[in-house]
């Protein structure tokens, strides 16, 4: 019975272990009440709170890197609060509470880094590409990047929306 025992644990052992996925990516938390996520148009401006990320991103080992980050939509604030809540109506944040971005691949760049990955808003999800730095300082470090969205791709198409929305990122981060 014995000898049975022992190559059915190891084989246990050994086909589980072939599912297991190690990231070798150093893993970064955000510190918390230091970033910004802002926008920008040419009708208005605001920011988004409720950030959540898993951040794995390793200069050295970028196939082994992976960025993931949800904002809470209904956080958008313009500094208006008409317009706040025309723009949690448009979101459909009652419905759709946060807009997600998980990457795919990032690659090296000529100013940075380039994450491509897919972004949702309310019920779409598209395939866009964001360009960013990353600065180590004596903290950890800070990722800044900026991308434009076509508010309309993604079904919000509240009276008022802009057409176009800039996003400046600036996430202060710690190991």
């Amino acid at each position: 019975m014995k000898k049975l025992i022992y190559p059915a644990l190891f084989a246990i052992v050994i086909s589980t272990s072939a599912f297991t996925v190690v990231n070798n990516a150093t893993s970064w938390s955000v510190k918390e009440d230091t970033y910004s996520v802002k926008f920008t148009s040419s009708k208005m401006e605001g920011s988004f709170k409720g950030l959540k990320s898993e951040l794995f991103f390793d200069e050295n080992n970028l196939a082994a890197s992976k960025l993931s980050a949800s904002i809470d939509a209904n956080t958008v604030n313009t500094g208006n609060g008409m317009r706040n809540k025309h723009a949690k109506q448009g979101l459909d944040a009652k419905t759709f509470s946060t807009v997600k971005f998980v990457s795919n691949a990032i690659t090296k760049t000529s100013s940075g880094y380039e994450a491509t990955g897919n972004l949702t808003i309310k019920d779409v999800t598209k395939q866009i590409k964001i360009p960013f730095t990353f600065t180590k300082n004596a903290e950890g470090g800070v990722f800044a990047g900026t991308f434009s969205v076509k508010p309309a791709e993604y079904n919000v198409t509240k009276g008022g929306t802009p057409e176009v929305l800039d996003f400046q990122l600036n996430i202060p981060v710690t190991k």
